[in-house]
């Protein structure tokens, strides 16, 4: 029988078929990762068939979101206690179920349940792809897996609204639902078959306090996010659950730091190298979300495109994510970490930029093609980012890491949305639906939208222009270049 523990073969030549592994764990992650965007497109059609108002699908949206953010960490340290091939496993059979379940849902109240049981799928299964990819993965090799696990994440992104306007074209909206089945299935063979059980050998207890406070602490700030722009960022409601989640986040690292077996371990955010990387992967997904959300509902909204014309707007983005991130390692073993995370950050503000400037004047080719550079910057930053993350850690602890970063991927991504939409939303006063551009408000509206977009974005730039800064602060020099540039200096 083979023993549950951390696989021996990590630290030296790899598990033998850990390529086949890692194609299986892409698998189970471009499911969870559709699901992220594919359900943008039937929004329209949710809203008719089921008689749902904005608010409604607004939470038909985030209910997914919010529970899987608010488990990843949690759940990540219960794989790494009891086993994250069997976690992985029960997280692709929820996913699945749940997914039948929202397809065939009679009312709203239902959809949004199923898409809350999905997102306890999610977190099972998210962090339990990275930790077992780290594993099975010798260090010199594991750059280079995560590059191609990053690659696919981006591409699966992406693909969402393209994957949900074909099966609109021909079926009705339980079909962007139904698809996850198929995967699923062939997925949870994939990983009876290939994958090794592993988890952390020292059995350490889960912290319930630990647990209990992070997940209030991250879903009371996320639903404060989320309601900002629909209540007003001065509302009681927002303020109150934001103010209640940071008085939760304090009184987390509080705990963290007297508790014998903490979740997060104290010694390990203090690292300068994890501290890098979680800065680096939320700033990026706070661009790429934000950004798809505003993009989205001008593409369809103010220049008329259906949701598959859309969708396909996001390939080229998504082809440049897939090179970058295959280039990513080998770039930063000449260059340095730092070199080329900085290079993703400048693709990222110029293609931003980019973007700002041709969406006034209506260049959807011209924009298809900057944002090439933006995919690009998505490409050089997310390998990195995770990779210091999970490097900062023993392979034993690797479902803490893939759960941090998990974590951060959808806080930064549910931030971007918020803060983006709430910048358009103040330019065009109030009317950011695709109801709006496309109903009775006419020209008039889808002008005034077009003027607006611009500043989120601009916005977007600004921010990943500030953290790049603080990322380089903190990221030390790792390539031979920048190593010896330092030596020499510090020698004078």
């Amino acid at each position: 029988m083979t023993s549950d523990v951390a696989d021996p073969t990590a630290s030296d030549l790899g598990h033998p078929q850990r390529w086949w592994i890692l194609v299986v764990l892409c698998l189970a992650l471009t499911v969870i990762v559709l699901d992220n965007t594919i359900l943008s497109v039937a929004l329209p059609r949710l809203a008719h068939d089921l008689d749902a108002s904005e608010s409604t699908l607004q939470w038909v949206t985030t209910a997914y979101s919010l529970v899987l953010a608010g488990l990843l960490l949690p759940l990540a340290g219960i794989g790494d206690r009891y086993g994250r091939k069997r976690l992985l496993l029960i997280g692709l059979v929820v996913f699945g179920l749940s997914s039948i379940a929202a397809a065939w849902a009679a009312t709203s109240g239902q959809l949004v349940a199923a898409r809350a049981l999905m997102g306890v799928g999610g977190a099972c299964s998210m962090p339990a792809t990275l930790a077992i990819l780290s594993n099975v993965f010798p260090p010199a090799e594991r750059g280079r897996a995560i590059a191609l696990w990053s690659g696919v994440s981006g591409l699966a992104g992406a693909a969402g609204p393209v994957v949900g306007g074909l099966l609109l074209n021909h079926f009705w909206w339980g079909s962007v639902f139904l698809v996850n089945v198929p995967v699923v299935l062939v997925t949870v063979v994939g990983v009876c078959v290939l994958v090794p059980p592993s988890k952390d050998p020292a059995a350490r207890p889960i912290d319930v306090g630990g647990s209990a406070l992070w997940t209030g602490a991250l879903v009371l700030v996320l639903y404060g996010i989320i309601e900002g722009p629909v209540h007003g960022w001065t509302s009681p409601i927002v303020l109150g659950t934001i103010a209640a989640g940071v008085a939760l986040v304090a009184t987390f690292a509080a705990w963290e730091r007297r508790a014998a077996d903490p979740l997060l371990p104290p010694a390990v955010v203090a690292q300068p190298r994890m501290q890098a990387g979680m800065l680096i992967i939320p700033t990026t997904f706070f661009a790429v979300f934000g950004v798809q959300f505003v993009l989205t509902q001008w593409l369809q909204g103010v220049r008329g495109l259906d949701p598959l014309s859309a969708g396909l707007c996001f390939i080229p983005q998504s082809l440049a994510i897939v090179a970058a991130s295959a280039w990513s390692p080998h770039l930063a073993e000449r260059r340095g970490e730092r070199s080329t995370v900085s290079l993703g950050f400048v693709l990222l503000a110029s293609g931003l930029v980019g973007i700002a400037a041709f969406v006034p004047g209506g260049h959807v080719a011209a924009i298809v093609v900057v944002s090439v550079a933006f995919g690009a910057g998505i490409g050089f930053t997310t390998p990195i980012g995770v990779e210091l993350q999970m490097g900062s850690v023993p392979p034993e602890r690797a479902g803490i890491a893939a759960g941090v970063n998990e974590t951060i991927v959808e806080a930064g991504g549910a931030l971007g949305v918020a803060v983006l939409g709430s910048v358009l939303a103040i330019g065009v006063h109030g009317s950011v639906g695709l109801g709006d551009l496309t109903g009775s408000a006419g020209a008039a509206a889808r002008d005034d939208f077009a003027a607006a977009v611009p500043l989120p974005l601009l916005v977007a730039a600004g921010v990943v222009v500030a953290l790049a800064a603080v990322v380089r602060w903190r990221l030390a020099p790792t390539d031979r270049s920048e190593r010896a540039t330092v030596d020499a200096a510090a020698g004078d």
